[in-house]
This record gives structure tokens, C-alpha cells and sequence, in this order.
């Protein structure tokens, strides 16, 4: 097993087998691994980060700390729900909101905290790449 840390998103990942050039999963970023002498040694320290901050965009290019403010502020029109191209989920919301007389933006408020304390991974899984056509928790 080969342990691999992408330059780009700063993620680590590994391999079965040494690689000349390795693409990370997470961000698709092609790059050459440090050579195997350099890799016994320990992982190289990167400056920043390991995981995404919440205004960076994840591998689908959404940002959870985007959708959380689009939650809070503009929740009532489903504006977070078009941010992440769930239309239906969008427009159930919107009439969500008409016909509780504004109601609904107490289970947005809940969500708004969700994005904020969730990891990325979780976000795009739950929110960008399920199936769902209107995903709430």
C-alpha cells in the first residue's frame, strides 16, 4: 500500500502498487507521487488545510457553506435546493413556504445548521449526488 497526498485538495489516499503518475478521487487532479525513497521517510507535511474549508467547493463544484447561506437567507424560495440542482426539491419548497405561511423556514433554519456542521463528503453525498428528488435531512 502506497500512501499518496494530492497537492491540490491536500486529501490522502492510497495505491496498491507504485504508480508514475496517480489521479486523486477526490478531486481529479492528475499528479507524479514523491518517489518511494522520500515516502519512507513519512508523509510530507502540507501547508493548510486537510479537509476542505466550508466555502470550498468539493469534487461536484458546490459549496456547502454557499448552500447554507442560500438556506438561511433565501431558504424560502428553495434557493438552496436550485443551488445544488434539485429543481423539484426547489419549487415543493417554495410552496412549502406559501402554504404554511412561513413555517417551513423553521425545518430551513435546522438545515442551515446541518450544512454548516456536516463535512463535505456528507453534503455532496447527501444533497448533489443522491437520488432523492427532495432531500431534507
Amino acid at each position: 500500500m502506497f500512501n499518496h497526498q494530492c497537492p491540490k485538495c491536500g486529501r490522502t489516499f492510497t495505491t496498491q502498487a507504485p504508480v508514475q503518475s496517480v489521479q486523486c478521487p477526490y478531486c481529479q487532479n492528475v499528479f507524479q507521487p514523491m518517489n518511494q525513497q522520500q515516502q519512507a521517510y513519512g508523509p510530507q507535511q502540507a501547508y493548510g488545510p486537510a479537509q476542505p474549508g466550508i466555502f470550498d467547493e468539493g469534487p461536484s463544484g458546490k459549496s456547502r457553506g454557499v448552500a447554507a447561506l442560500l438556506a438561511f437567507f433565501l431558504g424560502g424560495f428553495g434557493a438552496h435546493y436550485f443551488y445544488v440542482n434539485k429543481v423539484p426539491a426547489g419549487i415543493i419548497c417554495l410552496i412549502l413556504t406559501i402554504i404554511t405561511c412561513g413555517l417551513w423556514s423553521i425545518i430551513l433554519l435546522i438545515q442551515t445548521f446541518l450544512f454548516f456542521t456536516m463535512s463535505q463528503e456528507d453534503f455532496e453525498r447527501k444533497y448533489v449526488y443522491s437520488q432523492s428528488t427532495f432531500p431534507i435531512f
